[in-house]
């Protein structure tokens, strides 16, 4: 038995290894979004006075995806400046685009400080975090699980030693829980977010001048002190949510504490999505017919999906800005 941390870590992995995110799971990875990145990118440009080159970093990058969605829709006065970089656990499975194949996060990248934008599409609810319970004596105690997803409660988060043992900061994860989802029922579970609070503080370290973007599902505690007392891990597999097994099969995720991940780094900001795609135009091009008014149809598909209140439209975007 080992702490949920320790597991997932390990599962994590061996999953983004030899799986595809594709196979799995629907990402918002679309040409919307990447239209919505060149946004970004034309703020960005004009607050730095047009450099001669914008590096766009995605960090947990899949294939390669959103990048080359980027490209194919940047417009000519930014897209000869773009460096356009990925980095994930293994290499892009094409040769078309730079990138770092690393753990995340990790201490330095083999890049510089960027001058542009870092961003992280659902990345940060990939992050491993230790889950605790509160038992029938009202101690929290930090949860444990074997390869087939059996659990049982381990020590109690304020015994040190006994959660040193097993690879837990017990004094971080007693501190992060009292302020950000403090437990009070019999059963209720808590996800500890410190290690997807590090996870935003390092992504914002990349940045030389410019903007950090993450965007994943999230809450807030006054909803994981209502909606999410059983706490949000889950597993996917083939496109269907299944219990969440830490054996490489299953992809792992739980939902953000953004609020939490928002203080770790003064100035950060936070939105759903649905409100960050509020602006996008619905209107179908004038005079449009046959394959225009087919690929507005699409696009105002995906639109919808990415704004559903029920779906991705529940993500929330977690924004810094460094500009000199």
């Amino acid at each position: 038995m080992r702490p949920w941390s320790v597991a997932w870590s390990s599962a994590a992995d061996l999953f983004w290894r030899r799986e595809s995110p594709g196979d799995h799971f629907r990402t918002s990875v679309s040409d919307l979004l990447a239209e919505r990145m060149i946004d970004e990118l034309h703020l960005i440009d004009r607050r730095l006075a047009n450099p001669p080159e914008l590096t766009v970093l995605d960090v947990g990058a899949g294939n390669g995806e959103l990048l080359r969605a980027i490209r194919a829709c940047a417009p000519p006065d930014l897209l000869p400046r773009l460096r356009l970089m990925g980095l994930d656990l293994r290499p892009c499975p094409d040769a078309d685009l730079e990138w770092i194949v690393a753990r995340t996060p990790t201490a330095s990248l083999p890049l510089g400080p960027v001058v542009g934008l870092v961003m992280a599409h659902e990345w940060l609810d990939e992050v491993p975090c230790d889950v605790v319970e509160r038992d029938g004596d009202g101690h929290d105690r930090l949860v444990l699980v074997d390869d087939g997803g059996v659990e049982e409660l381990g020590p109690s988060l304020t015994d040190v030693a006994a959660c040193a043992d097993l690879g837990v900061d017990s004094v971080a994860a007693v501190d992060w829980v009292a302020r950000w989802w403090p437990l009070r029922e019999v059963g209720d579970r808590a996800e500890v977010g410190v290690g997807r609070d590090r996870a935003w503080r390092w992504l914002t370290t990349l940045i030389a001048d410019g903007t950090a973007l993450a965007s994943d599902y999230g809450h807030l505690v006054t909803q994981r002190l209502t909606d999410q007392r059983a706490g949000t891990l889950v597993g996917y597999r083939h496109g269907r949510v299944v219990h969440p097994v830490p054996d490489g099969r299953v992809n792992l995720t739980a939902h953000v504490a953004v609020d939490s991940c928002a203080a770790q780094v003064p100035g950060s900001t936070f939105h759903t999505q649905r409100e960050m795609l509020s602006f996008v135009s619905t209107s179908p091009p004038v005079g449009a017919t046959g394959p225009d008014r087919a690929r507005h149809v699409a696009r105002m598909s995906t639109l919808a999906r990415l704004r559903d209140p029920a779906g991705p439209g529940a993500f929330y975007w977690l924004r810094w800005d460094r500009f000199a």
